[in-house]
């Protein structure tokens, strides 16, 4: 069995933990009794948050796994700025086969309670996956469509432009149409199910576009640090000649989490 193939059955396992765990919290959350839906909690003015990921493995073969990110969100209304930034990295028998970088800022103003504007600028660095870098800078608008205890769902479309550098000087950029979504589910007052999709359709070359997801379930253990278990997917239609299509990051994490109420 190769590396690659045991790293994407180490993956499935993960995969197959989250939707159980997901399962079970939902299933043993008790039936909400008939009385009308409260009205969301305003979210903190300021949030911030730091994860750290590691995964040592010893027999027949030897790999270590690392990761690390942070997250934060700043709300002066009617802004809300947020930033966020994951690092994650592998070695298999003490050789690099993994390493990547995504940040991610958005800024966006509040038009009306359901409805807002953004900028947003991501960056991207995935060597093994054939993007040396990858910069996308993008504007448009933001609906709130359900916001109503337990779920939230978030919707986005914008115009941007994309720049991406690969191996041997090769260089691709073209304008821009995205549609995404942020789902968050509130299982119980101490865990969360989140859900992140994105679709980017590159115009200059519609058979390239590209399309990433965030999944991942957050258990508190106290007031201060979660667990947190993630799938990180990306997909891009024509990635660069000698690498595949998808590329995913399965992880399980500690997070530390501090809040600001307003």
């Amino acid at each position: 069995m190769t590396n690659r193939v045991r790293a994407r059955f180490r993956s499935n396992q993960i995969l197959a933990l989250i939707l159980f765990v997901l399962m079970y919290a939902m299933c043993a959350r008790p039936a909400p009794a008939q009385t009308p839906a409260q009205p969301p909690e305003p979210p903190p003015r300021m949030e911030a948050s730091a994860q750290f990921t590691f995964l040592d493995t010893h027999g027949n073969t030897s790999s270590q796994s690392l990761g690390a990110g942070g997250e934060a969100v700043w709300r002066p209304d009617p802004w809300t700025y947020a930033a966020k930034a994951i690092f994650a990295q592998t070695e298999s028998d003490d050789e690099l086969s993994a390493r990547s970088f995504d940040g991610i800022f958005r800024a966006s103003r509040a038009l009306s309670p359901r409805l807002s504007a953004y900028g947003q600028y991501d960056f991207l660095r995935d060597v093994f996956a054939g993007v040396e870098q990858r910069h996308v800078i993008e504007g448009g608008l933001s609906y709130l469509a359900v916001d109503t205890r337990p779920h939230r769902l978030r919707l986005d479309a914008g115009l941007g432009y994309l720049f991406e550098r690969r191996p041997e000087d090769e260089q691709f950029d073209s304008a821009t149409l995205s549609l995404g979504a942020g789902y968050r589910l509130e299982i119980s007052r101490t865990s969360e199910f989140t859900y992140e999709p994105r679709f980017l359709l590159t115009l200059a070359d519609a058979d390239a576009w590209k399309f990433d997801q965030d999944v991942a379930l957050v258990v508190a253990v106290n007031t201060f640090l979660s667990l947190k278990l993630s799938h990180i997917l990306r997909y891009s239609a024509q990635p660069p000649a000698g690498f595949e299509n998808t590329d995913t990051i399965m992880a399980i994490s500690l997070v530390a989490k501090m809040k600001r109420p307003r």
